[in-house]
């Protein structure tokens, strides 16, 4: 797990010595919307940050992002989730990023992460972080021009350690069948975990030029 950490600095290195590729070292800036939907309390979160992209070959590129994430747990509490990662994206195409073209790609990367819940029943909070979540998924990018492009992708971000869960309950009144108001419970789990969420990503880069 530590060599994970070390992947970001080799594809600097491998774009920094591929230099008879003239798509090597390409530095985009962009801005991101995230969807984030979570497996537990069918809860649906909005985000929104910022990204760039460092290009290492033709079909290769480095994506490097942080986005914030809210999500309100069926008025029950609420959710905040931060990211700071990088992903690889493989083009899988022939000739990648044409204007006017759409360009499929996959991707695969790590991220650090932090999780804060709060449950207004009793007034829980509990908070995480984590250096260790991991995310693969698909894509597809668009090229209006030259230098402009958008892009959409769909990943499942997995949380590779301690994992903060919530769950809708009811007050128990004594009377069943009667179910009593709503609750949002916490709990926090330990050891390995691979739960996670999947994010939707719409994206907008601007080619600067070449480092």
């Amino acid at each position: 797990m530590k060599n994970i950490f070390l992947i970001p600095f080799i594809l600097l290195g491998f774009a920094a010595s591929a230099q008879k590729d003239s798509t090597s070292g390409q530095f985009s800036f962009g801005m991101r919307s995230t969807i984030s939907t979570f497996t537990d309390a069918q809860s649906v979160g909005l985000g929104s940050g910022g990204e760039f992209r460092i290009r290492i070959t033709k079909h290769m590129n480095t994506e490097w992002y942080g986005d914030y994430i809210n999500t309100n747990i069926q008025n029950l509490g609420y959710r905040h989730d931060g990211h700071i990662g990088w992903s690889v994206l493989f083009y899988l195409d022939k000739e990648p990023l044409s204007v006017g073209k759409v360009t499929p790609y996959i991707l695969a990367g790590q991220c650090f992460d932090y999780t804060d819940v709060h449950a207004d029943y009793k007034n829980v909070n509990m908070q995480r972080w984590s250096a260790a979540a991991a995310q693969g998924g698909f894509g597809i990018t668009y090229n209006i021009t030259s230098r402009f492009d958008f892009s959409a992708l769909t990943q499942y971000m997995m949380h590779l350690g301690t994992n903060v869960e919530t769950q809708v309950e009811h007050i128990d009144l004594g009377a069943p069948p009667i179910e009593g108001p709503a609750y949002l419970s916490v709990t926090k789990k330990s050891g390995a975990s691979l739960d996670g969420h999947l994010l939707i990503t719409f994206s907008v880069n601007y080619r600067l030029g070449k480092l």
